[in-house]
């Protein structure tokens, strides 16, 4: 069953690392956001293909199992994009504002 779950997160892995490549020479992301993408994504790979790894660090980290230390990483990770999200929807908010704004302005001048 591991082998499975192995041969999946690796398949998975290799397929969003190369949607991360290819939306950066699209231009869709830029070269942090393809760093980052491409760090997760190789990290997932890595994990997959070496399980051994995510032991040591669970050990190092002071978790009792590997999936312990996954897991609440993970969710660190989540955490960090549901806040880099709710920053740009903040400004997408403002910058939405100001053009509404600005449009009132210039139609109630005319």
């Amino acid at each position: 069953m591991a082998g499975l779950i192995q041969i999946f997160v690796l398949v998975l892995g290799l397929f969003a690392f190369s949607r991360a490549v290819l939306r950066f020479k699209g231009g869709s992301i830029k070269l942090g956001e393809l760093l980052f993408w491409a760090g997760i994504w190789i990290l997932g790979i890595l994990f997959a293909v070496f399980p051994g790894i995510l032991n040591w660090l669970s050990s190092v980290g002071g978790f009792n199992r590997g999936m312990d230390f996954a897991i609440a990483s993970s969710i660190i990770v989540l955490f960090y994009l549901m806040f880099r999200l709710y920053v740009k929807l903040d400004e997408l908010d403002q910058t939405i504002t100001k053009m509404v704004r600005e449009m009132a302005i210039t139609k109630a001048k005319k």
